[in-house]
C-alpha cells in the first residue's frame, strides 16, 4: 500500500440559470426555415408558430468540469388572447424539458400582447429585470442567455462586471456581434435545431 495517496479536490460547484428570449428564438428559427434551413424535426422539438420553439439541449456548453446546479430555466414569450389562451401556453411550456433526458422543465413567463404582428417589449424588459435581480442578489454563478438580440449586450456587460460567467445561445441568423464577443461560451443553436 502506498504511503501517499493522491486526493483531488471536488469539482467546483456552479449555480446556473437559463433566461430564454422565446420571441427571439422562435422568430429566428422560423426565419431560417424560410431561408431554406432544414429542421431536424425530432420528436423532442416543441414548436408553436410565433409563440415558442425549444429543443432540449444535451449539456450546458463546456461546463463538464463543473458540478452544475440548474436552479431555474425561465422561458419568456408573448401571446395574443385571453387568460385561457395565456394559461394554455403556460401549461404547454411547463411540460417541456430543459435538458434531454432531464426532469427539469422550463419555467414560463407569458406576457399578453395586443397584436400578433408585434414583438412585446415586455419580454425584453422582464427578462432584463430578472437577470439583473438574480445577479445582484448573488443567486447565480453562470447566466445562460438565449437570444442573439444586441439589446442584451449592456445586460451581459453587467453580468460580467459582477464576476459571473455568461453563456449565450443563439442562431447564426441575426446573432449580434457585440453580444457574441461578450460570451464566455457560445451555444450554437444551428447545430441543435438544423440538419447540417
Amino acid at each position: 500500500m502506498p504511503l501517499y495517496q493522491a486526493s483531488y479536490p471536488p469539482a467546483p460547484h456552479r449555480r446556473v440559470m437559463f433566461f430564454i428570449d422565446g420571441e427571439n428564438i422562435v422568430y429566428r428559427y422560423q426565419a431560417m426555415i424560410k431561408k431554406g434551413f432544414v429542421s431536424k424535426q425530432s420528436e423532442s422539438l416543441f414548436h408553436d408558430q410565433d409563440i415558442y420553439v425549444w429543443q432540449p439541449i444535451n449539456e450546458i456548453a463546456n461546463e463538464r468540469h463543473y458540478q452544475n446546479e440548474v436552479i431555474r430555466a425561465y422561458y419568456y414569450t408573448s401571446v395574443v388572447g385571453d387568460d385561457v389562451t395565456l394559461n394554455t401556453v403556460f401549461n404547454n411550456l411547463k411540460k417541456i424539458p430543459l435538458i434531454a433526458g432531464g426532469n427539469q422543465t422550463l419555467y414560463p413567463v407569458v406576457i399578453k400582447k395586443d397584436r400578433k404582428d408585434i414583438k412585446a417589449k415586455g419580454v425584453d424588459i422582464q427578462m432584463t429585470v430578472d437577470i439583473l435581480s438574480h445577479v445582484f442578489q448573488n443567486n447565480v454563478d453562470t447566466v445562460c442567455l438565449f437570444s442573439g438580440d444586441g439589446d442584451y449586450a449592456p445586460v451581459a456587460r453587467e453580468v460580467i462586471s459582477r464576476g459571473k460567467k455568461i453563456f449565450i445561445g443563439a442562431f447564426s441568423d441575426g446573432f449580434n456581434l457585440s453580444l457574441q464577443q461578450l460570451a464566455d461560451e457560445i451555444i450554437d443553436l444551428d447545430s441543435i435545431y438544423f440538419a447540417q
